[in-house]
Formats: structure tokens, sequence, C-alpha cells
């Protein structure tokens, strides 16, 4: 075992920092097949909520001085990835919004239509912004790939058992807690 004191913890967070990661880029993969802004809405703000927490333990795992300097990258990884969905749920409900009738920005304006030029703009953003999402993530595969394997290589085998029995734990409970965190922000 080692003597730094944020080693202990560092297989449980570099799961979940894994497992959620993983599970916020297959929803952000969903969002162009789904074709509802409504659906794609839910489905961005999950993913973002994923991230955040993925983030979050990558932060957590970087405090011990197990840390290389790609698992510092990574966090910077996340942070873009973090920023570039938050702009897709904001685009995506903000279309949701102009969508309805007697939206506010209608009303407010006093226009019939400024909604419906809105809402085909909030689209765009979001699918371009989405596009170039798509692809850091797509090459973030194989360097995501490599950190992965190289901090299990350095981990005991006590830690890798750890750590493996996290992530499965994870996977089985990421999505429930995405949808959880979620639900309170579903409505426009």
């Amino acid at each position: 075992m080692s003597a730094d004191p944020f080693y202990l913890n560092r297989p449980v967070h570099l799961a979940r920092r894994d497992v959620f990661y993983t599970e916020a880029a297959d929803s952000i993969r969903q969002l162009s097949s789904s074709k509802e802004p409504a659906v794609q809405r839910l489905i961005a703000e999950k993913a973002l909520y994923l991230l955040r927490e993925s983030r979050r333990h990558a932060q957590a795992a970087n405090l011990s001085e197990q840390t290389s300097p790609q698992s510092i990258l990574f966090v910077d990884f996340l942070d873009t990835a973090v920023d570039n969905t938050q702009s897709i749920a904001r685009m995506l409900r903000r279309q949701t919004v102009v969508g309805e009738s007697g939206n506010p920005l209608d009303r407010f304006l006093g226009s019939t239509d400024t909604s419906s030029k809105m809402h085909g703009h909030y689209h765009r953003c979001a699918g371009l912004v989405l596009k170039g999402l798509l692809n850091i993530i797509r090459d973030a595969e194989k360097p995501l790939h490599e950190l992965q394997q190289a901090s299990l290589a350095i981990m005991s085998p006590t830690d890798k058992a750890r750590y493996e029995k996290a992530y499965k734990q994870f996977s089985l409970l990421a999505d429930g807690e995405a949808e959880a965190a979620v639900g309170p922000f579903a409505k426009p």
C-alpha cells in the first residue's frame, strides 16, 4: 500500500471516471439518431451530468502521486466535452421552448414568426457543436484506452480487483443516477 493518502481511493475514482465517461459518450452518440428535440435535450442533459461526474472523479484520482501527465490532459479533454455538451443541451432547451405555442420569446417581442426562425437556428447550432463533439469523442478512443491500460498496469492486484468491482457496480448504476439527477431539470 502506498503512503500517498490520495492513492487509497484512486481505483474507485478511476472506475467511476471510466464508467461515467463511457456512458456519456454512448449517450452523445445517440443524439444524432434521435429526432425529437425534447428527447435529444434529455439525452444531452444526462450526458452532461455523466461527463461532469467523470471529470469530478478524474480530478479526485489526480490528487494522487500516481497521476500521469496523460491523466491531467484527460481532465482538460473532459472540460472540452462538458462545455460542448452543455452548449448542445442549452441550444436544445431553447429550441424546445421556442417550439411551443405562445412561447415567452414571441410574447415578449410581440412576434409570430421569430420563434420559427430561432427554432431552426438553435437546431443548426446544436447540430454543428454535436458534429465536433462526436469527432473528438471518436478521436479520444485510442488515447483513453491507453490511459486506462497504463493506470491498470501500475495497480497492485488488490487495487485492480477494487477497480473492476467498482467498475461493475458503477456500470449498473450510472444510467439511473443520471436520470435521477436530470429528472428535476427535464422541464423547460
